[in-house]
């Protein structure tokens, strides 16, 4: 299974330029979602990058007045972008002693940065579809996907109203260097869509088969996307000795050491993991949380289909679906091993709060780091602990 590459991206213009229509693919809780701005314990205006897009940057420097000399103040561009600096404690200059936006307050939600009034939304468009995933590092985003039992649904909605589309493609169109596709790659881009439609469509479906264990499910998820990318794997006999699955863990998170460390708080997670691991029997303590999550396997199942939802149609750039249900697999698996820490610590208990903060924790590490994912993808590739048959062993 390969990418369509530019051919894709010339029918993604041509396609928006023809009929300016635009289908919108979203989680059914999405339009649930409100900011809880003072509210939330682990604030976005906290020791994040904040960058301030171009269009935002040339309003900032035209407001006047306290609130204008406030924004000139603290707006500065290095390497070419534009961003606020954070004070000291690492909080947004603008973000007040009782955690509220003076932007917002003072010139309304519409003056926010793009990157403000974004987040928590990330978006993947491909041909003449945009999908919009909430991101599991906003702990209000984790709230409303764990707090509901029921299956992970998604809803369609088509956009009508003129769309520039990505604004890179939009601009090459502008310029003349795209050309128009052919009758026969028009056809070979909507066959490839359909196609990795259909595999993740299936592949949700494994994971949502509450028939089987949560165990049974993502073996068989890896096994059936490995299939569709055209690899060849046979399930081995699982490694039982406790000083395998404590191997596995080290090798595992060998990976993430590499990682560039966004927050403290992955950095102290980390250790804890090893700390926790080196005195106690891996697998024992991971059947003992096992059992007491017992009735509540759904989280998990819903973990993995977030991380398909989000992911997977990104292999209509590159074709390669098995590295996303990869990182969908390693990032269960890491996510648990938090959470078993995590249940011990709190005296063998594991509440809803606890499922919200080891997700966040995680998601804010690696889902907001480009190199981070592509660190991790491209261990995919060369280290066995995250080849096919070493994630079955693992599981």
């Amino acid at each position: 299974m390969v990418g369509v590459g530019s051919v894709a991206r010339r029918r993604f213009v041509s396609g928006l330029e023809e009929n300016k229509k635009m289908i919108l693919r979203v989680p059914s809780y999405y339009k649930e979602f409100r900011c809880i701005a003072d509210k939330c314990k682990d604030s976005c205006c906290i020791g994040w990058e904040i960058d301030i897009d171009e269009d935002t940057f040339d309003y900032y420097k035209s407001v006047d007045g306290a609130i204008g000399e406030r924004l000139k103040k603290h707006m500065t561009v290095e390497d070419g972008v534009n961003s606020f600096a954070l004070k000291e404690n690492g909080w947004c200059p603008f973000l007040n002693e009782k955690k509220l936006c003076d932007i917002c307050i003072c010139l309304g939600e519409e003056a926010l940065s793009e990157v403000c009034t974004e987040y928590p939304r990330f978006t993947v468009e491909y041909e003449n579809i945009m999908e919009k995933a909430l991101c599991l590092s906003c702990e209000e985003v984790g709230r409303i996907v764990f707090s509901n039992e029921e299956k992970m649904t998604f809803e369609e909605h088509e956009l009508v109203e003129d769309y520039e589309g990505n604004e890179e493609f939009s601009e090459e169109y502008e310029e003349g260097v795209l050309e128009e596709a052919d009758d026969e790659w028009e056809e070979i881009s909507e066959e490839f869509r359909g196609k990795l439609e259909e595999v993740r469509d299936h592949a949700i479906a494994i994971l949502q088969n509450r028939e089987k264990t949560i165990q049974e499910r993502v073996k068989e998820y890896l096994l059936y996307c490995a299939k569709e990318q055209g690899i060849l794997v046979q399930e081995q006999e699982k490694i039982s000795e406790k000083k395998k699955d404590y191997e596995a863990f080290l090798q595992r998170m060998e990976a993430y050491e590499e990682m560039e460390v966004l927050d403290n708080e992955w950095a102290d997670t980390k250790q804890k993991l090893y700390s926790f691991f080196q005195k106690n029997e891996y697998r024992d303590a991971l059947w003992e949380f096992q059992k007491a999550m017992e009735g509540r396997k759904y989280e998990y199942e819903h973990l993995l289909v977030y991380f398909t939802f989000r992911y997977f149609m990104k292999a209509w750039y590159d074709g390669n679906v098995l590295s996303k249900a990869q990182l969908a697999v390693i990032s269960y698996l890491v996510i648990r091993d938090m959470d078993v820490v995590r249940y011990f610590e709190k005296g063998k208990q594991f509440t809803l709060s606890d499922r919200i903060d080891t997700v966040r924790i995680y998601a804010k590490e690696v889902e907001h780091s480009e190199y981070n994912l592509e660190l991790l993808e491209e261990e995919f590739s060369f280290e066995t602990v995250f080849h096919v048959e070493g994630l079955l062993q693992q599981i």
